[in-house]
């Protein structure tokens, strides 16, 4: 097990006397990991369905607090409790949540969905708890926000001399560091375009194993929330055109259901059109029905500007330690074709596998299994020292 050093900084895990759990809880979905004695990091299916489990909660008029698919059902027949993306809150440095003229710690919100996932997991491992929890955070919270996160977990039964926070662009160079040859000094950048945020980073490893944040921004008020609000502002120009009573009927008439629902074959429309030349989305108010069809080339120009902006954030951050060879795109949003395409004016592209789920795998190899890198002047085939893990923030 890693134990604490003066630095703060935690040594090697030994995981052979139990397991370790990661959580990467995200502003749309949250995702986790766990390392056992199989040496590897996998993993872990939130759902029935996957390994994503939606973010959202939905807060009881007793305070009872659910998430995931039963918060988004639950919301449709009671809005006032729905709290779609609580990160976003706490991203945006709200350490309480008012819900139904409620008033609540935000741990005591974050808790509900790491709950979820202890339970999860831990069914895999006959309801033995972890022998440590990894939680990510974005680069640029604040020591308050991150302390949010250890309360959480204190909340749920996880002491906090059993939480270990990475954050979240530290955790994808990780991920990268285990198939690729890391020289010390050498730069890795990350582009993590998730559901509500921006984070771009450039890290360095250096001689010990560990990487460091040299040049980091960020852009709170960026991300798939945002491309998804472009496409339904589209939805509406459109039903104006073409069938007005309709139009009339989604802005005043339709039920939480069917704005859910709309709202659902948005995202779904967004995903197709990653690999389809265009997608249907759905419009139903009561009697009424539309299926307007957006095209690819449409949907791009939605957001192009978006894109833009958020490459004009990362060559900011690149030029200012002199420019990166490589870029690795992480985060739900990085799979849109358009902005892979604006990506590689910064550099050569690179995906990390399934770009939701790298963060929460790369958060146990942080702390798991250090890389060791390779120094310029080493031998070829000359064993690495072994190095320690990031330090804990």
């Amino acid at each position: 097990m890693p134990q604490k050093s003066g630095k703060g900084v935690y040594k090697t895990v030994n995981v052979h006397s139990g397991w370790l759990l990661s959580v990467d809880f995200g502003t749309s979905n949250t995702a986790a990991a766990q390392w056992d004695a199989t040496g590897a990091a996998s993993a872990i299916a939130l759902t029935h369905t996957g390994n994503l489990m939606s973010s959202s909660v939905f807060v009881h008029e007793t305070g009872h607090i659910d998430v995931g698919a039963v918060a988004l059902n639950n919301a449709t027949g009671d809005p006032a409790g729905f709290v779609p993306g609580p990160k976003r809150w706490l991203t945006a440095g709200q350490v309480e949540f008012t819900v139904r003229d409620r008033t609540m710690p935000a741990s005591r919100v974050v808790a509900a969905v790491l709950r979820t996932a202890l339970a999860r997991a831990q069914a895999q491992h006959a309801n033995t708890p972890p022998d440590r929890l990894v939680l990510t955070h974005p680069e640029g919270w604040a020591p308050h926000q991150i302390r949010v996160l250890v309360d959480a977990a204190a909340e749920v039964g996880v002491p906090a001399d059993r939480v270990v926070t990475v954050s979240e662009p530290r955790a994808a160079a990780r991920y990268y560091a285990r198939s690729a040859a890391v020289e010390n000094g050498s730069r890795v950048a990350v582009f993590d375009f998730g559901g509500g945020t921006l984070d771009v980073a450039v890290l360095a490893a250096g001689p010990d194993g560990v990487f460091q944040v040299i040049a980091a921004q960020g852009d709170n008020a960026m991300g798939g929330r945002n491309i998804d609000a472009a496409v339904r502002q589209w939805v509406d120009r459109q039903l104006a055109e073409r069938n007005p009573e309709l139009a009339a009927a989604v802005a005043a008439d339709t039920s939480v259901r069917e704005q859910r629902a709309l709202e659902e074959s948005i995202r779904s429309a967004k995903e197709l059109l990653s690999e389809m030349p265009s997608a249907g989305i759905d419009v139903r108010a009561g009697d009424r029905q539309e299926v307007l069809l957006l095209s690819r080339r449409e949907f791009e120009e939605l957001f192009e500007p978006q894109i833009a902006r958020a490459v004009a954030v990362a060559r900011s951050t690149f030029e200012s330690v002199g420019g990166v060879r490589s870029v690795y795109l992480t985060g739900g949003s990085s799979r849109l074709p358009l902005v892979h395409r604006m990506a590689q004016e910064l550099g050569q592209v690179a995906t990390l596998d399934d770009p939701k789920t790298v963060v929460a795998q790369g958060a146990l190899l942080a702390v798991a299994v250090p890389v060791a890198p390779r120094s310029p002047d080493r031998a070829q085939g000359q064993p690495a020292p072994q190095s320690e893990a990031p330090a804990a923030r």
